[in-house]
């Protein structure tokens, strides 16, 4: 396993921002006298961080790099900051544009991973699992697998949030987000407007803690995707909205890739 860390510079957000890649390389196996040739290029699995995270906090609080050895595959965790990974346009922030496209192809560019669909995936905790069902599904043309974990599937609530002081359930910074939130319904911020109007929908994996204050959500989302007959996986165990679930389940997912 190799680690890189640093930063790119992109267009889509109109400056340099950090990124951490995680590559299988090859494993040198010194008391057993072997070594696993991890065949180029690398299947790539583009990881969101959650809300007050960054491109580190995988590594801090997860067992991600020990996943990406054993399953041979390379992980790429961009720095969303809080942005919900959608565009602000009026800022020229364009997080969605930039883990939906511009990153696959900066980093492609560096690393040796595959630039085939089937071997290209996005996934990500809470914030970043709204993150990757947004742009998994605006950007379908480009993942084949999805993966949601405790996801911060809060778009029909926030319209009727008020002010406060907590970040969490502040009107203002919701607004800053995603602009008018009277707009996000039936908009590419609407995951089930996206899942209405995408013609190749990626796989879908969806997993939440029983006591997860994001369970109801999730369970409404899984709810809405057997009704349009979509075959989505959702695991529902014991569990709150957690790093260690995250580990879990996170692992869970890089099983099915």
């Amino acid at each position: 396993m190799v680690l890189f860390r640093g930063d790119v510079k992109c267009k889509s957000l109109q400056r340099r921002t950090s990124i951490s890649v995680i590559l299988p390389s090859d494993n040198l196996h010194f008391l057993q006298d072997r070594e696993e040739i991890v065949p180029q290029p690398y299947k790539t699995l583009y990881l969101l961080h959650g809300l007050y995270g960054s491109d580190d906090i995988f590594l801090a609080n997860t067992s991600i790099q020990k996943f990406a050895e054993d399953s041979g595959i390379a992980i790429v965790i961009p720095c969303g900051e809080n942005s919900f990974y959608v565009d602000h346009e009026r800022s020229h922030r364009l997080y969605g544009e930039f883990v939906g496209q511009e990153l696959l192809d900066i980093t492609r560019n560096i690393f040796p991973l595959s630039d085939k669909r089937e071997d290209t995936f996005i996934a990500g905790f809470s914030m970043g699992g709204y993150g990757a069902i947004r742009n998994g599904l605006k950007y379908c043309q480009n993942f084949s697998k999805i993966g949601m974990i405790s996801a911060a599937l809060i778009t029909e609530d926030i319209v009727d949030y008020t002010d406060d002081d907590n970040v969490l359930r502040s009107r203002d910074f919701y607004e800053s987000v995603f602009g008018d939130l009277n707009e996000i319904k039936n908009s590419d911020k609407d995951p089930k407007y996206l899942i209405e109007n995408c013609e190749n929908i990626p796989d879908i994996f969806m997993a939440c803690g029983d006591n997860d204050f994001l369970i109801e959500k999730n369970i409404d989302f899984y709810e809405y995707l057997k009704s349009k007959n979509i075959d989505a996986e959702f695991v529902r165990a014991s569990g709150e909205h957690t790093w260690e679930f995250c580990d879990r389940y996170i692992k869970e997912f890089i099983k099915t890739l």
